[in-house]
């Protein structure tokens, strides 16, 4: 079965795909993931060199763990965390994301923005942590205390 980029328009044969352990392995957990997972990932892409299925597995695998860690995370928090990452990074035109201290500083916000949900404790015992909010939070709470006040 061939399949068509819909950017680039190249060809690929699916079969090549699943021949990677690394690549099938990442195809198996798509529809455990939040929706903005692959859009995150091409901000560790180069603009010379495509993503290793082997580096981006990694990195979904670094992903969850953030998620599952002992933060306080709203159910969609990780979601719209890394949304808000690739809508701030996207633009910028920066070198390639080595780590994700980036997207740990936003979901300590997001989760307090009318669009992350408030926060949620997994385990009592973990302190809420009250970061500032970053401008779009801040702007998006603003927005969403004038409409109902």
């Amino acid at each position: 079965m061939i399949l068509h980029c819909p950017c680039c328009h190249a060809q690929f044969s699916i079969e090549a795909i699943i021949q990677d352990e690394a690549a099938r392995e990442l195809l198996s957990m798509k529809a455990d993931l939040p929706p903005a997972t692959f859009s995150y990932l091409a901000l560790f892409r180069s603009e010379k060199r495509a993503l290793s299925w082997e580096r981006a597995l990694r990195l979904v695998r670094e992903v969850v763990d953030i998620g599952k860690g002992d933060a306080c995370v709203a159910p969609t928090g990780l979601d719209a965390a890394m949304a808000e990452t690739v809508e701030a990074l996207r633009g910028k035109g920066g070198a390639p994301l080595k780590n994700h201290n980036y997207l740990k500083r936003v979901l300590e916000t997001v989760g307090r923005s009318p669009s992350g949900g408030e926060l949620v404790c997994r385990d009592a015992s973990v302190p809420r942590r009250d970061a500032p909010l970053s401008k779009t939070a801040e702007a998006l709470t603003r927005l969403e205390n004038w409409k109902h006040g």
